[in-house]
């Protein structure tokens, strides 16, 4: 994911799908839901723009975990 300064999301993309649509479709939404984030301070306010890489990871039972 991208963020912008402002803490706006600029954009989601699955790197390497997971083959399941649905799982792919799920971790993007839930970035979606978690934005607009904190605007950036500090060391942080000079940078346009902020990618994070994540892996997600969907378990039986509603279990989900993130490195």
């Amino acid at each position: 994911m991208s963020i912008n300064r402002d803490g706006s999301l600029y954009e989601v993309l699955v790197l390497e799908s997971s083959g399941q649509p649905l799982l792919d479709q799920a971790a993007q939404r839930i970035v979606r839901l978690a934005a607009p984030f904190a605007p950036f301070t500090g060391d942080l306010a000079d940078i346009d723009r902020l990618e994070i890489i994540r892996t997600w990871k969907f378990a039986r039972g509603d279990k989900l975990s993130s490195n």
